[in-house]
Parts: structure tokens; sequence; C-alpha cells
């Protein structure tokens, strides 16, 4: 697809990030057809040296820097900022994600940022939030996954807290910065005027335990850790088969149903501990034996299909590189691939988007600079 055909083609980003986070919004934005400079001290992004490395770079890098060419630049020498000033000077969309007293002492602040170009939108990634006492503290992905409870709720029931394996605060927030900014375009077009858009990893991990939240207001009673399963549906979750895992999950009274008369148990239906979906979550672990029971004699390809037939949501449990084989990825081309100098190809999932059929694909080599 040539970049003429994307929705953001002819918007220029600066992007000076940096790790993961911020730098995924730039990639996202990059993927939609803008022009995208990636600007990286003369030391090198700190993603660059994250394991494991390939030529210049690193895995982590290429995912989150595709789709951007690169520029060296150290914003604490005069002569860089002002090189910096003249790009932004002719572009769209601003993006950072320095600590906001560092904004304001390199003048990339908001408002020193408006003053000098009206039309510019500048897109704010923090670890805490743009204002507040804890505005200015250091944060990582794990770190602000403890601060707002997400550690707290994943992992088993009777094990540690733990970090959720993708970095869902990083990728998270990377997605509602760039949504934030393509917003913010939309309303420039009508009043002319740029804008200040911030998010962070913490306002996004709050965001994403609003359910938990919630549901401690209605019952009172302390957030638990649930493993594969999920606090307000049963039977949700991992189970064992005769062969492997699978994934089954049972949103409904009706499905239920259907599930049941599937592995030929139609009684479970209609018994009083499990004929309503409230009654199955707080009798959870005993259904879940007698599922376990039914599974441990079937294999997991069966169980799938029987369940597939019946219109059930389940399906098998896989690694993540899996999926370069798997037959939906190929068929829904969600991989893409980079040439990255040092390396050669690279294969990873692309922007889950697609316009008018076509997903947007690389387009620019991952380069030293």
């Amino acid at each position: 697809m040539k970049n003429s055909h994307l929705p953001l083609a002819g918007i220029r980003v600066v992007d000076l990030t940096s790790n993961i986070a911020a730098p995924f919004a730039g990639a996202v934005l990059g993927d939609l057809g803008a022009e995208v400079i990636h600007i990286e001290s003369h030391s090198g992004d700190d993603s660059r040296r994250m394991a494991p490395t390939i030529g210049t770079g690193s895995a982590y890098w290429a995912v989150v820097n595709r789709n951007k060419t690169f520029l060296s630049l150290d914003i604490r020498v005069a002569e860089d900022r002002s090189r910096l000033e003249s790009l932004l000077a002719d572009s769209d969309i601003f993006l950072t994600n320095l600590r906001p007293a560092k904004l304001s002492k390199y003048g990339l602040d908001s408002k020193t940022l408006t003053g000098l170009h009206p039309r510019l939108i500048h897109g704010a990634l923090s670890a805490y939030g743009a204002v507040g006492e804890e505005r200015d503290r250091a944060g990582y992905d794990a770190v602000l996954q403890s601060r707002t409870g997400i550690a707290e709720i994943t992992g088993e029931r009777t094990g540690e807290p733990v970090r959720a394996g993708v970095s869902v605060l990083d990728v998270g927030a990377g997605t509602w910065l760039a949504l934030g900014v393509i917003s913010a375009l939309y309303q420039r077009e009508k009043t002319g005027e740029g804008s200040e858009i911030s998010t962070s990893l913490f306002e996004t991990g709050a965001n994403w335990v609003s359910y938990h939240v919630a549901s401690f207001q209605v019952t009172e009673s302390p957030s638990e850790r649930h493993g594969s399963g999920h606090p307000a549906f049963s039977p949700y979750g991992i189970f064992s088969t005769k062969t492997s895992q699978i994934c089954l999950g049972i949103g409904g009274d009706d499905l239920f149903v259907r599930l049941c008369n599937a592995l030929d148990i139609s009684e479970l239906a209609s018994h009083e501990k499990f004929s309503s979906n409230v009654n199955r979550v707080a009798n959870d672990k005993e259904l879940r034996k007698l599922l376990e029971k039914v599974f441990a004699e079937l294999e997991a390809e069966r169980i799938v299909n029987l369940l597939e037939a019946a219109g059930i949501a389940c399906d098998v449990v896989q690694k993540p590189e899996d999926l370069l084989k798997d037959k939906q990825a190929i068929q829904t081309e969600i991989m893409v691939s980079a040439e990255i100098s040092g390396y050669g190809r690279l294969q990873f999932p692309g922007i889950p988007l697609s316009f008018n059929g076509k997903r947007p694909q690389i387009r620019l080599p991952l380069t030293a600079e």
C-alpha cells in the first residue's frame, strides 16, 4: 500500500520519544501513513539495547519504531534545539514522553509550543500524568501495573501478584496517545488550532481496571485473582484436555445449555447450582472440576470442533510465535515484515486495522539513522 492511499498521508510527526509506550504511538501514526521523524539521542534510543538485539537495534525497537525515519539530536545543545524548532515549524504533531518538568526546562511544554506554533498538536505521554504531585515520577509498565492493581488481580488464586505477560500499559498508553492526536487533527480541521493531548501509564492502568473498581463498590468485596478465569462469568478460562489446553468462554445461560448439550452432560444445565450465571460463579470451583473430568477424556481438537459447531467461544492455547504459522494469521495477513539494517527481514504482527481490505505495511527500512 502506497503512502498516498493511507488516511494520514501528508501529516508530519516529530517523535521525540524513547523506550516503548510513546514510540508505539508514533509507529501507529506511521502505519496510518504519516511521515514520522523519530529523534534519538546521539547514543541511540534505550530500546535499541533491549534483548534480543538485532543489527543496529533490537526486536522491541523494531516493533515500536517501524515506518519512521531517524535523526540524532541532543536537546540539551542549543544548536540541536534550533534544528528541532525548525522541524516543529513545519510539522503537525509533536510526540514526547519527557517528564513535565523537563518539558518546561527545555521550552517544550504545551504553553510554550502553542505560542510558537498555534497549529501544532502536542501529544505528551508520561508515567503518572501531566498534573498532580507525582507527575514527575519515573515509571515503567510493570511498576504502574502494580500501582493500578493490574498485577494484584493477575495470576492464580493462590499465587503472588504478577505482571501481565504483555506490556499492556505501554501498548495501551501508546494507543490512547495515537487516538488522542488523531482526534485533535479532526478538531483542528474545524477550529484551525492545535491542542495538547496528554495520557499516562497510570491513567491507562486505572481505565483498564474499571470493572474491578465498580464491582468493589457494588459488593464491598476486595478484588481477587482468578487465573485465566473471570469474576463475572463461569465457566470461563483455561482447561486441560487429553492432549493440550483450551480456553473456553461462556458469557450467558443459553450458551451454558449449549455447552452441556454438546458435551452430553445436559443434566448440569438444569442443576440448581449451575442453571444461572450468578450461581455458576458462586460454584465455579465445583463446576470446573466436573468439566475437567469430561475434558480429560477428549482431545483438544475434538472439543474445539464440538463447541464451535454449537456456537461457543473456545480455542486452543498457543505460544505467541505460533502466530507465524497460524492459519487465521496467514489469511488475515496480520503479519508484516521489515528490513532491518544488519539483520535482514523480520516478521511481526502489524496494525490491527485494514482500509478497504488492505492492511498498512512497513514502507521504510529500519536503519541506524
